[in-house]
């Protein structure tokens, strides 16, 4: 069963073209608005990664819309391999709903800095995919 997984690789690529710039241009008088970019970039690699992780969950182990709550989705993955750490996600996705609700500066460089580990976790959950050939 094929589940496309290119939407997701391609937002994993302009988040860490982002981030890498950002890297480069910290102290810059701009660096405000590349961290802004990226927290967006952040935004939808996660929500793409969720909607992908429910897609896998409900085609290929036969898990139903009422089980699969955010922190239901992130247990499943974990517990099928297909994710390291459960908590981890449900993190990213708190600190995501924290910044997508509120703007707070300290939230958001809090975020931006959480977003190099993000990368190697969704990284993982690609090459898992990619591994299980979906």
């Amino acid at each position: 069963m094929e589940i496309d997984n290119s939407h997701l690789k391609n937002a994993l690529n302009t988040l860490e073209s982002s981030i890498a710039i950002l890297e480069d241009n910290k102290h810059e008088i701009f660096a405000d608005m590349l961290e802004d970019a990226c927290i967006k970039r952040f935004e939808y690699t996660l929500e793409i990664s969720r909607k992908l992780m429910k897609r896998i969950l409900k085609k290929i182990y036969g898990k139903t819309e009422e089980e699969l709550t955010v922190n239901n989705v992130f247990r499943y993955m974990q517990g099928y391999g297909l994710i390291r750490d459960w908590e981890i996600w449900r993190m990213y996705y708190e600190k995501r709903n924290n910044t997508a609700h509120e703007y707070n500066l300290s939230k958001s460089r809090e975020l931006v800095n959480l977003i190099p580990e993000f990368l190697k976790d969704t990284k993982f959950f690609i090459n898992k995919m990619d591994e299980m050939q979906l």
